[in-house]
């Protein structure tokens, strides 16, 4: 009937070796253990396997007959050696051994066997005990039977178990069985006990990877430039806009590049025909009608105002415009004719006229209109009322030298065609807002 050994050591793998090269592929596994002992609270303890296995019944050979004895042979065979016979058939069956054997334990084996008592020595499997002596073994079998081996008692009582004798279960016990069964796994393919070895995967490329690290592209730190006159231009009127603008520790070149942005006034309509009418204080106006004739060479004749009177305005009556139907009859003379015409228009946000002066721009079917602004009034007013007026192509402004903040008006975002005597170019707006800092900084 089969035998049960139990076999104990410090390396599984080592004792699954043993089991295979002594004997054979019939041999069952019944269980395996993992047992700590000694150590202090379950900590520094020893740990060791412990390997049941059963061994089946040697196969029946055919018996000699006892009636016949043989001569003592001349030169007699040597008898052949256990140990060759067990390797030999070992290496036979390495490429198909199979750990996990073909049939399961019987019933009757489900409990494994007690373990003896501490003060017991370990059940090691010795080859030299287990083998019978050389005499007994024939030396004409074909197939030498396998060798018997000492065995465990069937029930042995139950020894007494030393308090630091530990036997773990629980996940670890299962974890060790799942190795246990990968280890017989490979005896298919023929391994010797070792853990198969999986090939080499790279971690997927890109930023699809849990917790990959992007790398991002080099920014250099943004330098913050010296602006060390916006603060001051500010202060003269000039937009934050325009005044961030101003760069650098030259004067001059800091305030030419915050006026980079300033739009140019349209020029004054020079064609036959065509008709500039200047919307603000009689006077005011008057004095930049006076510069827009010599420029567009047009005598005092072309010079006409829309007021109520022309008193104290160096103005004859018969250029005196007194509402719309007046600027629309003078209109069909002047669009035959074949010179340009200034015409002013007397309108101020006090005088709340605006709609007037603009029924007379219309009237006379102005080519361009300008306003005249003082730069003394709130940029609010001002606004307000240039939108009544409706469409304004540039403005002039009037009472710079007046005013801390000249630079006020550019807010309206209307070009700008004179700048109090001088054309409002943006070296006239430099040349200003310069003479101002250097005041500031005296």
């Amino acid at each position: 009937m089969p035998k049960r050994l139990l076999l104990e050591g410090s390396d599984i793998e080592e004792l699954l070796s043993q089991v295979r090269d002594e004997h054979g592929p019939g041999v069952s596994i019944v269980s395996a253990d993992r047992v700590r002992t000694g150590g202090f609270a379950g900590f520094f303890a020893r740990q060791r396997y412990e390997l049941t296995v059963e061994v089946p019944d040697p196969a029946e050979r055919p018996a000699a007959p006892a009636s016949a004895p043989q001569a003592a042979p001349a030169a007699p065979a040597a008898p052949a050696d256990p140990m060759t016979v067990l390797l030999a058939r070992a290496e036979e069956q390495e490429r198909r051994l199979s750990l996990t054997g073909s049939r399961a334990a019987p019933p009757a084996a489900a409990a494994a066997p007690q373990r003896p008592a501490a003060a017991a020595p370990s059940v090691s499997l010795n080859l030299a005990q287990a083998v019978p002596a050389q005499a007994n073994v024939p030396t004409h079998a074909a197939a030498p039977a396998a060798p018997t081996v000492q065995t465990l008692p069937a029930a042995p009582a139950v020894p007494l178990v030393p308090e630091d004798f530990v036997v773990e279960t629980g996940t670890e016990n299962r974890a060790f069985a799942d190795m246990l069964a990968s280890l017989q796994r490979d005896g298919d393919t023929g391994a010797t006990g070792a853990l198969p070895a999986r090939a080499y995967q790279a971690p997927a490329a890109g930023p699809e990877r849990s917790g990959a690290v992007v790398p991002r592209a080099f920014q250099p730190p943004v330098v913050e430039q010296e602006r060390p006159f916006e603060r001051a231009l500010t202060e003269l009127g000039l937009p934050a806009r325009m005044a961030r603008q101003a760069v650098g520790p030259d004067m001059y070149t800091a305030v030419k590049r915050a006026l980079a942005d300033l739009p140019e006034a349209p020029p004054a309509p020079r064609g036959p025909g065509d008709v500039l009418v200047i919307v603000g204080e009689t006077h005011a106006a008057l004095h930049v009608a006076e510069k827009a004739a010599r420029l567009l060479n047009v005598g005092p004749a072309q010079v006409l105002l829309a007021a109520r009177s022309t008193a104290g305005t160096g103005i004859h009556n018969t250029r005196l415009l007194n509402g719309p139907r007046s600027a629309q009859q003078r209109a069909r003379k002047i669009h035959r004719d074949d010179v340009p015409y200034v015409v002013v228009v007397d309108s101020t946000p006090e005088q709340g006229n605006g709609e007037w002066a603009r029924a007379i721009a219309d009237g006379l079917g102005a080519t361009a209109v300008w306003a005249v602004v003082d730069a003394t009034r709130k940029t609010a007013d001002t606004a307000r009322h240039l939108r009544t007026l409706g469409k304004v192509d540039a403005i002039a402004v009037n009472a710079v030298a007046a005013t801390g903040d000249p630079a006020s008006v550019l807010d309206l975002d209307i070009p700008v065609s004179h700048l109090a005597d001088r054309p409002g170019t943006a070296q006239a707006w430099a040349a200003l807002l310069c003479e101002r800092l250097e005041e500031k900084q005296s």
